[in-house]
């Protein structure tokens, strides 16, 4: 399972177990467009998840293996083999306990909605999250299928995609009980660029870089460069309300039977936000832009719910904006030591997206 900040808190200990959400609706802005773990804490080893924990903590009878899985650029995640059958084990590397009491409130409203997604599973105590030897964990049911690699996508799959993206802004509510972080404006660019600064100065001081950590620092110059050249802060229309989304919706959250959604599953960012927002994320993450795959992913999602021209550009201008002040990746591995989302560093150069948007033609 491939990620709103809030306020830090301290390693997970047996008082805060049992704390609840409050009831309240719109949580701190969210400027990132992707979420902003915040989080030094060590990621758990596999030694610190055994069997007899797993055992002592879920009604799922004896435990016949725990394999790490790969992938997670954020949690670390487990398949766990038991009597009651096979479960994904998310052990959360965030220590703050609201964020994965959030998630697991998405669950429930996404459940009772009729969306596709696993069951959160109870604990011999009837919470929905432990602490498992230092970190929060959970227990979730195993999803059918499996997501497609994001280089055989066909245009089948995004129109199912598409399709799949406006059941879910059909079915689920527009607010929820619950603290969500609420999508906010870009940051500004001195902000932007005083951060950019800090993370050129962390790779310059690397003992021993290597070729991705050279696209890195190419990548922040050139940005820097673009920054120093735009106008500063241009305002951004950003008129759309805002409503319950997913927060993270792409083609790795999606699990298929053939070239049909079967669940979608990670529901740990979700957001107030625009509901154009998430449209142009997803065609970002799932497509890289491409045209003839966009497009079929936008006439799909059009089939089932109104899109009208004006609110998709919106929707680019502020997923545009937030995009060229995003600076989570590059945050996370030279800044927050969390190396795994080393993974989605690119090679030079860097592009703004309006550039990148306007080449595609999407509409």
């Amino acid at each position: 399972m491939p990620r709103p900040a809030g306020p830090a808190a301290g390693r997970p200990g047996r008082r805060a177990v049992h704390g609840r959400l409050r009831d309240s609706r719109p949580g701190p802005p969210d400027r990132s467009g992707r979420v902003d773990p915040t989080v030094n804490a060590a990621a758990p080893t596999a030694a610190q998840v055994t069997v007899p924990g797993i055992e002592a903590r879920w009604p799922v009878g004896t435990v016949q293996s725990v394999t790490p899985l790969a992938g997670g650029s954020v949690n670390a995640a487990y398949r766990v083999q038991a009597q009651a059958g096979v479960f994904h084990l998310r052990v959360y590397r965030d220590p703050r306990l609201d964020r994965a009491r959030r998630e697991h409130a998405a669950v429930r409203v996404a459940r009772a909605a009729g969306i596709p997604t696993p069951r959160v599973l109870p604990t011999h105590t009837g919470d929905t999250v432990t602490d498992l030897n230092g970190h929060w964990a959970a227990l979730f049911e195993v999803t059918p299928g499996a997501p497609i690699p994001r280089a055989h996508l066909t245009p089948g799959h995004a129109e199912s995609l598409g399709a799949f993206l406006a059941d879910l802004h059909g079915r689920l509510p527009h607010s929820v009980d619950f603290p969500v972080s609420v999508l906010g404006p870009p940051a500004s660019a001195e902000a932007t660029v005083q951060e950019l600064r800090q993370i050129e100065a962390a790779i310059l001081a690397l003992p021993h870089p290597d070729p991705v950590d050279g696209w890195a620092l190419a990548r922040t110059r050139q940005r820097l460069t673009h920054l120093r050249s735009a106008p500063d802060d241009a305002p951004v229309a950003d008129h759309l309300p805002r409503r319950f989304l997913h927060g993270d919706y792409h083609d790795g959250n999606v699990f298929f039977l053939g070239e049909r959604p079967a669940a979608i599953i990670d529901w740990e960012q979700p957001r107030l936000a625009p509901r154009a927002w998430e449209i142009v994320r997803a065609l970002h993450f799932c497509f890289a832009l491409d045209t003839v795959l966009g497009a079929v992913f936008l006439r799909a999602y059009r089939a089932h719910q109104p899109l009208a021209a004006d609110e998709l550009r919106a929707g680019t201008e502020l997923y545009g904006a937030l995009q060229e002040r995003n600076v989570w990746t590059y945050r996370s591995v030279y800044l927050d030591g969390n190396p795994a989302p080393r993974a989605f560093i690119r090679p030079p150069p860097y592009r703004p997206f309006p550039e990148l948007w306007r080449e595609a033609g999407l509409r």
